[in-house]
């Protein structure tokens, strides 16, 4: 399905019945990173995913920005009339949804974090600028096998190579120009003043996650006023698709 937001076409799916599960992908992914855990959320709650512009099939105009994502998301649940909705978010996605629950809570009723951005400093964000600049350059393929070997866990890597190879393509299918101006975007992103967020926030980390490790995690924890963790055990960054079930499970359990 498609939409007119803001002069872009957003790609968005939307499947299943009940409350509203808006789910929000992280940096290179798209709308189908969250088919797994969908398929399970289905049965309970009507679950809205979205390409972010400039990603999988959502057009890429203008310039992009946290807050530019945000204004996206919040227009695209106004063009669905979506009551007060479950938002969910991974990677660069939950700095998307720190935003939206922040300057727009009556839109947001729960927060789910998975694997959660709290701020980068200074290195890490030069480290995302650099990224930029090698993509622009020389194109996905640069980036693409240092990537993925941090991208998910040794057991993924190990016990589900199909997912990885998938995992592979989604990184290579993004458009160079896109991904670097969504590197420079998480590069720039400003402090969200999260003890202002009061929605209940359910924060998953992967036990093996190098990206947004567990500390990260435990920072955003103390810093949202209502909020726990859940630990998913021999997975890393890219949860959703490494094990979907317990993604799932983790979301249902809190939304109960």
């Amino acid at each position: 399905m498609f939409a007119d937001i803001d002069g872009n076409t957003l790609h968005y799916t939307s499947v299943g019945d009940g409350p509203p599960v808006v789910l929000i992908h992280g940096l290179g992914g798209s709308a189908h990173v969250w088919h797994g855990v969908i398929g399970a959320l289905q049965q309970h709650h009507h679950c809205v995913a979205v390409d972010l512009r400039g990603h999988g099939r959502s057009q890429g105009r203008g310039k992009f920005s946290i807050e530019g994502w945000a204004e996206d998301i919040k227009r695209l649940i106004a063009h669905l009339e979506l009551p007060p909705v479950t938002l969910v978010g991974h990677s660069l996605g939950t700095l998307v949804a720190q935003e939206v629950a922040h300057s727009a809570p009556d839109l947001v009723d729960e927060l789910v974090l998975v694997g959660g951005i709290s701020y980068f400093e200074p290195a890490t964000a030069e480290a995302y600028r650099q990224r930029a600049d090698a993509v622009e350059a020389d194109g996905m393929d640069v980036l693409v096998d240092a990537w993925l070997e941090g991208a998910v866990s040794p057991r993924s890597h190990a016990t589900q190579p199909g997912m990885v190879g998938l995992l592979r393509d989604v990184f290579l299918r993004n458009e160079p120009q896109h991904y670097a101006k969504a590197c420079r975007a998480l590069a720039d992103a400003e402090r969200i003043p999260r003890d202002e967020i009061g929605q209940p926030t359910l924060i998953i980390a992967g036990s093996h996650d190098r990206s947004t490790p567990i500390a990260m995690a435990e920072e955003l924890k103390r810093s949202i006023p209502v909020s726990r963790i859940k630990v998913i055990s021999g997975v890393g960054h890219w949860m959703p698709l490494e094990d979907p079930d317990a993604v799932a499970s983790a979301m249902l359990e809190f939304l109960t």
